[in-house]
């Protein structure tokens, strides 16, 4: 991986299921990688330009840097975002 290129992958944990899949790749940090699949995802917002820094809701890991979460009630699952 070059330096200064990060992948994110956001994965989805449904309430219900034991596991946690894939569901988008960015080539980007955690955090706008998060905000980006939340805008577009939820809100259909693809207009990258107005994206904030972040989005309520959003939780970055007590225990791991640079991992991010985001809890979707509506529609019972967690987002999670984790650097490549």
């Amino acid at each position: 991986m070059k330096e200064g290129y990060t992948t994110t992958m956001i994965y989805e944990l449904k309430e219900g299921s034991p596991v946690a899949c894939i569901v988008a790749e960015y080539s980007v940090d955690p955090k706008p990688a998060l905000v980006a699949y939340i805008m577009q995802s939820l809100y259909n917002d693809y207009n990258t330009w107005d994206y904030p820094v972040m989005v309520k809701g959003m939780r970055e890991s007590d225990t791991v840097k640079n991992h991010w979460y985001y809890d979707d009630f509506a529609n019972r699952r967690v987002l999670a975002a984790y650097p490549v």
